[in-house]
């Protein structure tokens, strides 16, 4: 194994660590909810960064309305990336160390919350997960991952009278502002954050379909660029006094329709497990089911 010392970064790492992944540079340099303290580099002895490792926290992290459920998770989502064949199992622990370390030290200022540090595995990911399940994480959630076929025929729904759905730029504070208080509303006091809404209106080609009702925003779902193959349809969500009107159903296909438009293959969107609402509708939209992952988490005391 080689020698290594983990540290958090420095300026001066931002050329190597743009060299393993160019959106973890921008993270590093303009993403609003990152602090610098929850980030880490394994640095070899002559100074080359070996692997990078940071905790953002996730939408759970700041839930509205829960304060009074100890058993509410709220999870510190991590991810650890390597240099090209840098790849060590003794870095990947001390990274994990650091990472456990520095939860333990946020989870002093919030001692009555229930935090867990996080990281998404597809399930076919059988060493990693071991790697994980050794070192005293956990299985909290299994995700599944639908996929709808753009070349299949695109299904209608009707909109309730007075609503209007249409693509929104959400580049200013009060696009923003009336957007999270909706996903608020529509989420259980569940939300990205401010910061993190403004980062992902500069994901490479993402549109957001806001469904409208007068000036109200009621609904949405948001598409971005995963793989030349593949782009999301996500954020689905419609609040709760314009649930089972079918303004979901429409967001959803008129977001379809943009992206085959765009000639774009497959259209994928992931739900938890036991969300029998939104498999349902996925389902009866057309979505199939083509793979699932878990969230694997290490509960901070």
């Amino acid at each position: 194994m080689r020698d290594f010392v983990i540290r958090n970064p420095k300026d001066e790492d931002a050329e190597q660590i743009e060299s393993m992944d160019f959106v973890l540079k921008m993270l590093y340099l303009y993403h609003g909810d990152l602090d610098k303290r929850n980030m880490f580099c394994a640095v070899s002895g002559d100074g080359e960064v070996l692997a990078v490792a940071h905790l953002m926290e996730h939408d759970t992290f700041h839930a509205v309305g829960h304060d009074e459920d100890t058993s509410f998770k709220r999870y510190l989502n991590y991810e650890i990336i390597f240099a090209e064949n840098a790849e060590d199992e003794g870095i990947k622990a001390a990274l994990i160390e650091a990472l456990i370390g520095r939860a333990r030290e946020i989870k002093a200022g919030y001692q009555e919350k229930r935090i867990i540090m996080a990281q998404y595995l597809d399930t076919d990911h059988l060493e990693e997960l071991s790697f994980c399940l050794a070192r005293g994480f956990t299985i909290y959630d299994t995700i599944v991952v639908f996929k709808f076929d753009l070349s299949r025929e695109i299904p209608e729904y009707p909109l309730p009278e007075g609503v209007l759905v249409k693509p929104t730029a959400l580049n200013n504070s009060e696009a923003q502002e009336q957007y999270r208080q909706a996903e608020l509303a529509s989420f259980d006091g569940v939300a990205w954050s401010l910061n993190h809404l403004g980062w992902m209106q500069g994901s490479p080609e993402i549109v957001n379909f806001c469904a409208f009702y007068g000036d109200q925003l009621i609904g949405n779902t948001s598409t971005w660029r995963i793989t030349d193959e593949r782009s999301a349809t996500e954020n689905v969500f419609v609040i709760p006094e314009w649930q089972k009107n079918g303004v979901a159903r429409n967001i959803i296909c008129t977001a379809l329709d943009y992206l085959k438009k765009q000639g774009k293959p497959i259209a994928t969107l992931g739900t938890h497990g036991d969300n029998k609402k939104a498999i349902r509708l996925y389902t009866q939209i057309g979505y199939e089911l083509c793979g699932s992952r878990f969230t694997v988490g290490y509960e901070i005391d």
